[in-house]
Formats: structure tokens, C-alpha cells, sequence
């Protein structure tokens, strides 16, 4: 039999049992000091909208009105804690959810704010940072007495798949908690409050259906009498009350270990806070950080640091290793988002924590799945949470079902030894390093040097017809070129040729693999009636034409000749793909395209990254700065600060299927900024720092604090004026020099002209290069402790798109930027030359585009009709020319 909450009393009662009810100077308050910091973000509490508090050991996932579910790793603790409140005003409980006003999402964690004519109420969550503990802290402002009831549903199960039986609950009065318990004691959780005046109770031996609650007075209601029917209003009972806690511990432990850890956590609340604080403090403070024009990219760029610091996750069998994103279960789910290890997440998201400069986490990711590496050598895919407690690697076939993740391992090694020169760490994961090649090698087809997909597994399509009769898809095989290359030179120095030893080296071998994957990349995927790349070799030798994202991993990495990408580029760019939201992982163009399809049309922040890089690598910076927008602008809306992970391809609505914190998303935020917008890429090995800035052309100067390089750090300031870009650099720490020589790129707009400024002395001209979309001057100067350069320059063309911002549900509105390059037809001197430029945007309407040359001109742009199909999209092509006249 299952029992209904035992307390649903009125407040007059209560009164006899008030030796519990809260005053205002208890020694149980636990009122913490909260200091406001530059990323903090507030607004409206919206239902549906996530919030998390994150710690190493535990976790609370819940909606910015209220209501959560609590994890211990690897345990569920409980869902659905609400809060209630009671007044005298009215004989039934107010839902919390229902008052829920306003949200402030914090490094710590969020704070929700319940306001009501009587009270109001202040909720702080935030998760210990290295215990296995939530903690709720409650301030109370309110003109009568009331009382808080807490509420929740019990579950203390393993995560997916594992799974234990015997769960009870049962209210320990001296602990003045709720234990949550199984029959043989070894999992065990408890919630409560040193407030709590009562509680509901249920059988022994049971779990009961309906909430369990417990009740917290502030104020005595005998002392306040309500008026009766017909007289005057009550007088006025002013209470002020801060930090009431609510515990909330779990772990894989006995009883009585539980039993103190609460107590600990209870006794501790203020250091506990504290140290949160504290350690969001000191990842902002270390983490590469910006000030831009662009305010939002900035505050992004700071929750992407934190953000990623919350993937670490310390599994008590496992060990402490990268999860991939958050998301609740739900009522009686066991799988929390994304919250186990995944190693190519893990991987991709070490290339944001490189650009971020928090090498030690991106090692610690990476390095975690050296344990669980197959025999054979191939990296997990993904492990869960419960996997120390089943046979999770023999008895479920997901743990390394793709193939992908191998090389991409490699690949993020390599760079992260590019980006710290930390050759001690290489070495000792070199075993396994070396294991992980050749599982790859193993999967090669011998006539391609490509890995295949049908012998090592999936790759960019886990589900639909996409992926069927796949060969080798363009993903993988830019992934695999891309390990190559790290494999390379990492091998050059781990497996060094011998004197007298006869035949190829290691890095032999992968640099010949890595050139013959490069030319059957380059040639067998090559579409030339369309002029882009194709998503797939197929079995029997067809290919799969379809336009996908998928070809933005080569153009990321540069791995495609620059004639050939700069139109595969323009093809990723077009409406069929690019949303106001992010980029299409199928375009509406191919007949498997389904805008709520996981692999097959929905966008993704992830591939988006992919997209904006491309750009970036190819010479279109307006379009890779539209793209890195949607990536900010996703962690806006679903969720203050966190980006979700899928949303529907026809209308900015995130599925609901969606993982609303997920982090291979938000790792593309700094990895598009440096090593897209801003070219930063530090090669310490070879004693070398690479930096070519693209700036959007909205931009007058940017600021970058603690770029990473190596043990060093260093600011960069950029101004630009129409005919000057002027770069300071600066080391702000001490130590020896992670490189000897600085490269700069300066890739200026077609039509653009640039020389050294003379006060530039140290640094000394390394070529120039003409492309379609504007030449590239290369400089390089000893690294300095402070340097500077000045470019004096003949003003080129660049294109400033109108910003939309696209709010929920919305489709897609803005102009998309397809390709842009000189008048070559005419023979007018380069002064006088003309811009054309191939623009998409909705079919029947008109925009003012502004191209600048020194001076600004806006043109009306005619979008015609029709438009195609899906997205109401047509073609334009423009023509400007702003002749340049020196003193302009």
C-alpha cells in the first residue's frame, strides 16, 4: 500500500510543535556571501528553461522555475524536488513553480527568486566541488509566518544500465533527514534540513509513489493571529531570514559513511561555497578571456570556460574524466543526458580547452581512457556511469562501436602537445598512443590509405540512410589525415630513426599514409559538376553526393587545395545548409533531408563550429563570424550559458530530445574564436607561435587576455583604422620562452594592399600570396616579452551582413554571404577594381548590405523570386566598386 503525504495540517496546528521553526539568529543558518562577477547572467525565469549546479561528485538539473533531479555518481538520487509554501492567507500550498520570477545563473551555480504578496523567497543551489553534495540555501523575506515544504521523489538507482532493487525511504528524527537506503546498505543517500519541523513518513521497506516532504516554519503563527471574517487587517510581521539549508548527500558507501558525510557537508556549508566560488574564480582567472565589440561573444566565451571545467566528472569506480553533457532523466529515466565518458568528445572538446589555455584538463580527459583502451587498441567511444558495476565493455555492444573516435584520440594528442611542447606526458602515453595507431592502420584500405568505415565502425552518421553502404565517410577520413599528421611528427620524436637502421621509420610511414589519405581525399571526393565534396565513398565504388556539413571537417582542418576549397567553402555556406541558428547537418537539398532527423537535417552547435571554421580557413570571415554568432547565440537560449545539443532544421526550436548542456558544442566557442577568428596556434616543438587574425569587419580593436602558449601566457591588442592594423603582444607571466619566433599573417580583403609600417623594425617580410579572396602578407620577428606591429595598408573590401537575431521558433531570415573576389574581367587598376559578391536571402524581399573601402556605402540588394523550396531562398549576385583615393 502506498501512503499519501503524511503533513497536509493547517498552519493554527502547528503551533504546538514550533521548538523547530526558524529564527533569524540561529547557529544552524548557514548565509553565504555571494560576490557578483562579470559572468553572471539574470533575466525573467522561463519555464522549461535548464539550470544546473555542477560539481565533481554530484549534480542538480532543473528548470529555471524550480524543480530538480539530483545525481551522485554513479547513483540517481531523487527527481522532482519542488518547493511549496503555506501562509495563513490561504488553506492550500502555493507550487513554487507558479511564483518563480526571476533567475540568476552564476559561476556557483543559480539562484531563483519565488515572489508572492506575502513573501518572498531566494533559492541558491550550488554542488560541492569535490564532495558528493547539492546544497539548497533559502532566504526568506515575508510580512506573516509561513512554511516551506520541500518535496521529492525518491530513486537512488544506478545510471543506465546497471540497475539495484530493495530501495526504502524512511525520516531518521535525530539526523532530522530523509535516508534513502537499499536492502544490503551499500548505496545510501540522505536529504534534509536541521529546520525541519516534520515529515511525511511511508512503510518501512518501500518507496512510495507520492512525494516525500518535509516542512521548515518561519515564524510563529500563534503569535500573529489572523483577523477574522469582517475586521481589520493583521498588523504587520517584518521576517528577514537568510541561508535556511537543504542537504542533499548520496553515495556508493555504507550508512554510516553517508550519515557523516552529511553532517560534514551540513557543518561546512559556508567553506563548501566557498571553495565553488572559489574555483570558478581561479578557471575564469586562468582561461583566456576577451573584450570585443561584441558583448555577447565575450560572456560566452566566458561560460565556455566554465562550462567545460563542469565536464569533469569523478566516478568513485571509474575515476575523473570528461563527460560529453548534462541533460535529466526524468520521472523514473536513469541516463543523464550525455553525463558519461565519451572519448571523442573528450577529444574534441581538449582543442577548446587548448585555445582556453587549461592544458591540464584537456590531458586529464584525454589520459582517462588509457585505462580502458581494447586489447587491440581502439579508444571507447563511451563509457556510463555504472559501467564499474556491470560488464559494460563485454555484454553492450556501444563501448566501441565507433570509429572515429580513434583517430580523433590521436589527433588531440597531437595537438596538445603542439599547443604545451610537453613531450614528458607524450612519452608516457606513447604505449597506448602507439596502440591506437595501429588499430587505425588496421582498419586501411591499402589502395586508398583511407580508414574505412565498414571495418573500423560508425563515424558521422549513427542512424538513418545516410549511413548506409558508407565506405568511408569525409569526416572520418579528415580526422584520420588530420591524426596523421600529429602521429607524424610525435613519432619523429617518441620513435627517432637509429643510427644503422635499415627501412622507413614510424614517421616515415605516417607521413607517406597521411599524404596518400590527402590525395584520395582530395580527388575521390571531389563532386565537379557540383563544385563541392561529396559526404561518402560508398561500397561497389558509388558515392554518396549528397550536400552535408560533413566537409567542413576537411575545410577546418585546411586539408583541401585552395582553389577547390574555397568552393567547397562557398557550398557550405548556402541557405540549403547555414539557419540563423547554425548549420544543417543534411541539406535541404538531398531527399533524405528531415528537419527533425538526429543525422539527417536537424543543427547542431557542434558541426556548426566545424562550418565557422571553414569558413574562417578559406577566406570567408563574414560568414565564419555569422556562424560563430549561432553558436553564442545557443547559449542564450534554451539555457543561460549552456548550449544544447541539437535543434530542429526548419525553426529555431531546440528538439526536445535535446541534451540541454552539452559540451562539444560549447569547446567550439574558443576553438572558432582562436584558432579561427583570431589564427592564434602555438606550435611549441618547433619553437614557433602562428598568429593571423581575421577580425569581423564591425570590429575597431579586440583585447585578448592569457593567450595560451605552452607555460606562457600573453595579452594581444588589435586597432584598426581604414589604413592601419596595429598588433601589440605582451607576455604577462614569467619564465623561460615557450617559442623562439612569432609568424604573422596579415589576410587583408580583396582589393587590399599592405608594407610594414617603419615602425616596425624587428620584424622582417616572409612572402606574400595572392588568393581569390584577398592576399596574405607573412611576417616573423624573434618572440619578445613586448612586441609590436603596424601594417599600413591600401583599404580593401569587406562586407559588414545585417545582424538578425532569431528568437525560438523562429525561421530563418538572414543574408547569407556565399562568396565575394575581385572583378577579374575588367582591366581597371586594383584601386578602381570592383567587388563582386554572391549573396542568398529571402526570395521577395530587400536589404541594405554595407561595403566598406575606407568609407562605407550601403546597397540595396533585391533578393528575386522564387525561392527554393524549403527555405524560401534566391540568389543574388551585386557588383560594388569604390574606387580608392589615397588621403580617403
Amino acid at each position: 500500500m502506498k501512503l499519501l503525504p503524511a503533513l497536509l495540517l493547517p498552519l493554527p496546528l502547528l503551533s504546538t510543535l514550533l521548538q523547530g521553526q526558524v529564527a533569524a539568529d540561529s547557529a544552524a543558518l548557514r548565509p553565504v556571501g555571494a560576490i557578483a562577477t562579470a559572468a553572471d547572467l539574470s533575466g525573467p525565469a522561463r519555464a522549461g528553461s535548464y539550470v544546473s549546479a555542477v560539481g565533481h561528485r554530484a549534480l542538480a538539473m532543473g528548470h529555471e522555475t524550480g524543480g530538480f533531479e539530483i545525481w551522485a555518481w554513479p547513483l540517481k538520487l531523487l527527481h522532482d524536488f519542488d518547493l511549496k509554501f503555506l501562509t495563513p492567507l490561504f488553506p492550500e500550498p502555493i507550487t513554487a513553480r507558479n511564483l518563480a520570477r526571476r533567475v540568476e545563473v552564476t559561476p556557483a551555480g543559480p539562484v531563483i527568486t519565488y515572489t508572492h504578496p506575502a513573501f518572498t523567497v531566494r533559492q541558491r543551489v550550488f554542488a560541492a566541488r569535490d564532495e558528493p553534495a547539492i546544497v539548497m540555501l533559502l532566504d526568506v523575506e515575508a510580512v506573516r509566518p509561513m512554511e516551506i515544504v520541500a518535496e521529492f521523489v525518491s530513486d537512488l538507482q544506478l545510471a543506465w544500465p546497471a540497475a539495484i532493487g530493495g530501495q526504502y525511504v524512511f525520516w531518521d528524527e535525530g539526523s532530522k533527514a530523509f535516508i534513502l537506503s537499499e536492502s544490503t546498505r551499500r548505496q545510501s543517500a540522505m536529504v534534509g534540513s536541521p529546520f525541519t519541523l516534520s515529515a511525511s513518513s511511508q512503510p518501512a521497506h518501500d518507496v512510495p509513489d507520492a512525494p516525500n516532504q518535509l516542512r521548515i516554519a518561519v515564524g510563529d503563527p500563534s503569535r500573529t493571529p489572523m483577523p477574522r471574517p469582517g475586521e481589520p487587517a493583521g498588523r504587520l510581521t517584518r521576517l528577514k531570514v537568510s541561508g535556511i539549508p537543504i542537504v542533499i548527500v548520496g553515495a556508493t558507501a555504507p550508512r554510516d559513511s553517508v550519515k557523516a558525510l552529511y553532517r560534514r557537508v551540513l557543518d561546512g556549508i559556508p567553506a563548501l561555497f566557498q571553495a565553488r566560488v572559489s574555483a570558478a574564480d581561479s578557471m575564469l582567472g586562468r582561461s583566456l578571456w576577451i573584450e570585443s565589440p561584441d558583448r555577447e561573444l565575450d560572456t560566452a566565451i566566458r561560460w565556455a570556460a566554465l562550462n567545460l571545467d563542469e565536464a569533469v566528472v569523478c566516478n568513485p569506480d571509474l575515476g575523473c574524466g570528461l563527460v560529453a553533457g548534462y541533460g535529466p532523466s526524468e520521472s523514473r529515466g536513469a541516463r543523464p543526458g550525455f553525463g558519461w565518458y565519451f572519448g571523442g568528445d573528450a577529444s574534441i572538446n581538449s582543442l577548446g580547452l587548448n585555445a582556453l589555455g587549461q592544458y591540464d584538463l584537456a590531458r586529464q580527459g584525454l589520459e582517462f581512457f588509457v585505462r580502458y583502451q581494447r586489447s587491440d587498441g581502439k579508444i571507447a567511444h563511451e563509457i556510463s556511469q555504472s559501467a564499474g558495476r556491470i560488464k559494460w565493455f563485454d555484454d553492450f555492444p556501444y563501448a566501441y562501436y565507433h570509429a572515429d573516435t580513434s583517430p580523433y584520440w590521436l589527433m588531440a594528442w597531437g595537438d596538445w602537445w603542439k599547443a604545451t611542447g610537453d613531450s614528458t606526458t607524450i612519452r608516457r602515453v606513447w604505449p597506448a598512443i602507439r596502440k591506437a595507431y595501429d588499430w587505425c592502420r588496421s582498419t586501411v584500405d591499402s589502395t586508398t590509405g583511407l580508414m574505412l568505415n565498414s571495418k573500423g565502425g560508425l563515424g558521422a552518421v549513427e542512424v538513418g540512410d545516410l549511413g548506409v553502404g558508407v565506405r568511408s565517410d569525409i569526416y572520418l577520413t579528415a580526422v584520420w589525415i588530420e591524426a596523421l599528421d600529429r602521429m607524424a611528427r610525435m613519432a619523429a620524436v617518441m620513435e627517432p630513426a637509429k643510427r644503422g637502421r635499415k627501412g622507413p621509420t614510424l614517421a616515415d610511414e605516417a607521413r607517406k599514409l597521411h599524404d596518400q589519405a590527402l590525395a584520395s581525399l582530395r580527388e575521390r571526393f571531389w563532386l565537379p559538376e557540383q563544385q563541392m565534396y561529396a559526404f561518402a565513398l560508398l561500397e561497389g565504388g558509388e558515392i554518396r553526393p549528397d550536400l552535408s556539413v560533413w566537409p567542413s571537417t576537411a575545410l577546418a582542418f585546411g586539408l583541401l587545395d585552395e582553389e577547390r576549397g574555397m568552393r567547397g567553402a562557398s557550398a557550405q555556406a548556402q541557405s540549403a545548409l547555414v539557419t540563423d541558428w547554425g548549420t544543417r547537418s543534411l541539406g535541404s537539398t538531398s531527399t533524405l533531408f528531415d528537419p527533425l532527423h538526429y543525422n539527417n537535417g536537424t543543427v547542431w552547435p557542434f558541426v556548426t563550429g566545424f562550418s565557422a571554421l571553414g569558413q574562417y580557413r578559406y577566406r570567408n570571415p563574414a560568414a565564419g563570424y555569422q556562424s560563430l554568432r549561432h553558436i553564442v547565440r545557443s547559449g542564450f537560449g534554451l539555457g543561460l550559458g549552456r548550449n544544447p545539443e541539437v535543434f530542429a532544421g526548419m525553426q529555431n526550436e531546440p528538439l526536445e530530445t535535446a541534451v540541454p548542456q552539452q559540451f562539444f558544442g560549447t569547446a567550439f566557442l574558443p576553438t572558432v574564436l582562436v584558432r579561427g577568428l583570431l589564427g592564434w596556434e602555438p606550435d611549441v616543438p618547433a619553437r614557433t607561435i602562428y598568429l593571423s587574425p581575421q577580425l569581423p569587419a564591425e570590429w575597431d580593436s579586440l583585447r585578448v587576455h592569457n593567450t595560451p602558449a605552452g607555460n606562457a601566457r600573453f595579452d594581444l591588442q588589435f586597432h584598426r583604422t581604414p589604413d592601419r592594423l596595429r598588433v601589440e603582444i605582451r607576455r604577462t607571466d614569467t619564465g623561460p620562452m615557450p617559442a623562439d619566433t612569432l609568424v604573422f599573417t596579415g589576410r587583408v580583403p580583396p582589393g587590399a594592399s599592405c608594407a610594414l609600417d617603419e615602425a616596425s623594425p624587428t620584424w622582417v617580410a616572409a612572402g606574400t600570396r595572392t588568393t581569390a579572396r584577398g592576399d596574405e602578407y607573412q611576417f616573423r620577428a624573434p618572440l619578445q616579452e613586448a612586441m609590436s606591429l603596424t601594417l599600413a595598408c591600401r583599404p580593401g573590401y569587406e562586407i559588414l551582413l545585417p545582424r538578425v537575431e532569431s528568437l525560438r521558433g523562429e525561421h530563418s531570415r538572414e543574408i547569407r554571404l556565399i562568396d565575394h573576389h575581385l572583378d577579374t574581367g575588367t582591366f581597371a587598376p586594383p584601386d578602381s577594381a570592383a567587388l563582386v559578391a554572391l549573396l542568398e536571402g529571402p526570395a521577395g524581399t530587400t536589404a541594405d548590405v554595407v561595403v566598406r573601402r575606407g568609407v562605407e556605402r550601403t546597397v540595396r540588394v533585391t533578393f528575386p523570386l522564387p525561392g527554393d523550396p524549403v527555405d524560401g531562398y534566391s540568389r543574388t549576385e551585386v557588383v560594388v566598386r569604390i574606387p580608392w583615393k589615397r588621403g580617403d
